[in-house]
């Protein structure tokens, strides 16, 4: 799954291009714009260091936020790529639609996780028919209206996940590290240095998360499970998380370092 967090460099906007699968960052660049080449060009760093890594690998599915540029850069870089909507959003989205109403917003977000629960498409399609239906007895806001009862346009789109059973529904596992991600770039104040060194900064926070120690309640629930490298991968290096973060990020010749002519 991809989205884009929204930051400054120098007063001016740039879009960080995430992303994630299992609960690691796979893929972590700027752009400095929101629109298709921006987001082609940081998206397909991604794409380039994983085709040098495993040339055969495509993926499937990619789970989105709905943003028509994140979506065509996706197919772009991707032929044959299918993107599903998050349906995560849109509740999101409903839910600030109606935050002084508490007993509204609990219902209705009630419906859209029953809907979300269907097991199949028909059952998906029926629960949205009859949540859709039970809206004529409420009297809700105008624009939260017009938001629901644009669902069956995006219908199609949420159900292509159950085409695909192992590909995400909702955004969850990119939003949480964002959320890190977020909080660091608030410490930060944004980015202050060249364009080099801002995209030198996010792929080094997105490898200290993957990286990152578990707590230890963390750790028991998940059998000692150390980062959330060993946790895709099954395995550590070392014990100790620094040197295990160095040993597995060292590439192993992989990419060697430019020499410089003048070295012996």
């Amino acid at each position: 799954m991809a989205d884009e967090k929204h930051g400054r460099r120098f007063k001016q906007k740039v879009y960080w291009a995430v992303t994630a699968s299992r609960g690691c960052l796979f893929g972590s660049s700027l752009s400095d714009s929101a629109g298709h080449a921006g987001l082609k060009g940081a998206y397909g760093v991604f794409q380039q260091e994983t085709a040098a890594h495993a040339p055969d690998y495509v993926p499937e599915t990619v789970t989105l936020d709905g943003w028509e540029s994140t979506r065509w850069a996706w197919q772009q870089l991707f032929p044959g790529i299918t993107w599903i909507l998050c349906f995560l959003h849109e509740v999101i989205k409903v839910r600030d639609g109606c935050r002084s109403l508490p007993t509204l917003r609990y219902d209705l977000i009630e419906g859209l996780w029953h809907i979300y629960h269907a097991v199949t498409k028909r059952q998906f399609a029926q629960r949205l028919r009859r949540f859709l239906e039970g809206l004529d007895t409420e009297t809700l806001p105008d624009t939260l209206k017009k938001r629901l009862l644009r669902l069956p346009e995006k219908s199609t789109l949420f159900q292509r996940a159950y085409d695909f059973p192992e590909a995400y529904r909702t955004s969850n596992q990119v939003d949480r590290p964002m959320n890190y991600l977020d909080h660091i770039l608030y410490a930060m104040q944004g980015f202050h240095g060249s364009w080099d060194t801002a995209e030198k900064e996010v792929r080094a926070l997105a490898l200290l998360w993957n990286f990152h120690p578990f707590c230890r309640k963390t750790r028991q629930q998940k059998d000692g499970c150390l980062c959330p490298f060993e946790q895709l991968n099954g395995f550590r290096y070392q014990n100790d998380w620094m040197r295990n973060f160095l040993i597995a990020s060292s590439l192993n010749g992989r990419r060697p370092l430019t020499k410089s002519p003048h070295t012996n």
